[in-house]
């Protein structure tokens, strides 16, 4: 039997222990929700809340439930341990510099192609653009159940154009799935792991 620790593979066990609480599928269901009202109310204030609520909230939550229980590990950005959070910087900015793109585009008298090819086919382009970062993401950070999430996506998202039903309603359906889902693993989870004693103290 070798003796060598391969670790990549302890790395993936870590995050998919770390996410088993629920609490990103919370975070991105509230994300959902509130891009999904402000779509109705046509303010777009509404969709940088997350950055001042959502975001915080997610690590309060971390703090409060995930940590007390099964503690957190830190791995080095040499052995990987970044690799979440470069993917998700990758992806932010790669859907920034497509709305740039786009907009220079529509400024633009003569259009490019790609221009009409996703202004004409928007709901399937952004469906297969959500699917393929949570696909991603479930593959990096090794949170399967994301496949599951990137297949709805596709359905919800990927139809909002030909449904007949607003799209903000597609939006709020999915961050239901995601907040539904999220918490009962965090009900899970609470359950399964009790608060760690500290110096003969629990919590």
């Amino acid at each position: 039997m070798s003796g060598n620790i391969d670790l990549k593979e302890l790395q993936r066990k870590a995050m998919s222990s770390f996410h088993e609480d629920g609490i990103i599928d919370i975070m991105i269901g509230l994300m959902g929700l509130i891009w999904g009202f402000s779509a109705f109310t046509d303010d777009s204030s509404m969709s940088v809340i997350w950055i001042a609520v959502v975001i915080p909230s997610y690590w309060w939550l971390k703090r409060e439930y995930t940590i007390p229980r099964i503690g957190m590990v830190r791995f080095s950005p040499r052995g990987g341990g970044g690799l979440p959070r470069i993917l998700v910087t990758t992806l932010v900015g790669a859907a920034v510099a497509v709305g740039l793109v786009m907009w220079w585009a529509a400024t633009e008298t003569s259009k490019p192609f790609y221009y009409y090819l996703i202004t004409d086919y928007w709901g399937p382009v952004m469906g297969v653009g959500v699917a393929v970062a949570g696909a991603l993401y479930a593959h990096v950070a090794n949170i399967p159940r994301f496949y599951a999430y990137s297949a709805l996506a596709i359905a919800l998202i990927g139809s909002a154009q030909y449904s007949g039903l607003p799209f903000g309603l597609h939006l709020i359906a999915l961050g239901a799935v995601f907040l539904g889902y999220g918490g009962y693993l965090l009900h899970r989870f609470i359950g399964k792991y009790p608060v760690q004693a500290v110096d003969g103290q629990v919590g």
